[in-house]
């Protein structure tokens, strides 16, 4: 959602910031995290209580500005229901490597809500862009109209939720794959890593799509204006 809101959702006059400052917040929230497994595990405490300190980080990390804005968005609910879900199956099971799948819940509830979104025709991030742009209502009314009258924006818009849909369910079932092939501590960074190449990636084919819309938008506003003249 980043990418959208960021990229296509600001007004024209506004600049646009580049995949590495879209990427920023994304990296200090899996930073986090990291930085308090590895701590922890440092300091000799075992594998389990490593990762609990480091979901205990991340669910802070949403849980804080949502209670300062007093407002819970859906995707942080996401967020926060995976880490209540691994917490709980972690304690039951006593296995830590659910701390480490329980990443995947959010990620593969984020990735569904953008399938669906883009399966009934209303997808996330046409809502997102929207919802930008409430305060720029020139340019809200012109996506808008774009959007109604555009068959292949709605295409795009489409293609895009589809894309994000398909590459965080994706990751997310990788995710899990590899937390029972591979060693804790070596899954301990390897999830925040899949997790940001993963999201960048997204970032900078969304980006680029988004690019080539706005360019055959302008081509197609020149020619009516020809046309018109």
């Amino acid at each position: 959602m980043t990418a959208i809101d960021t990229t296509e959702a600001a007004p024209q006059a506004a600049p646009r910031p580049g995949i590495r400052g879209m990427l920023a917040p994304v990296a200090r929230d899996i930073a986090i995290p990291m930085a308090a497994y590895f701590g922890l595990h440092s300091m000799g405490y075992s594998d389990f209580t490593a990762l609990l300190g480091g979901a205990v980080a991340s669910a802070a990390i949403v849980l804080i500005p949502a209670v300062r804005a007093r407002k819970l968005d859906p995707i942080a609910a996401i967020v926060l229901i995976g880490f209540v879900i691994g917490l709980i199956g972690a304690l039951i099971s006593g296995d830590p490597r659910i701390m480490i799948v329980r990443d995947s819940v959010g990620t593969a509830g984020v990735g569904l809500a953008f399938l669906i979104s883009a399966i009934i025709g209303k997808p996330l991030t046409y809502a997102a862009m929207r919802k930008a742009l409430a305060g720029a209502p020139e340019r809200l009314a012109e996506i808008e109209n774009a959007y109604r009258t555009d068959p292949a924006v709605r295409r795009t818009h489409r293609g895009i939720a589809m894309l994000w849909g398909v590459g965080l369910s994706g990751e997310a079932v990788l995710r899990v794959v590899l937390a029972y092939q591979l060693p804790i501590s070596t899954m301990a960074w390897l999830s925040s890593v899949l997790m940001v190449a993963t999201i960048g990636s997204l970032m900078v084919i969304t980006a680029r799509t988004v690019k080539r819309m706005r360019q055959a938008m302008a081509r197609s506003a020149a020619a009516q204006h020809v046309a018109t003249a």
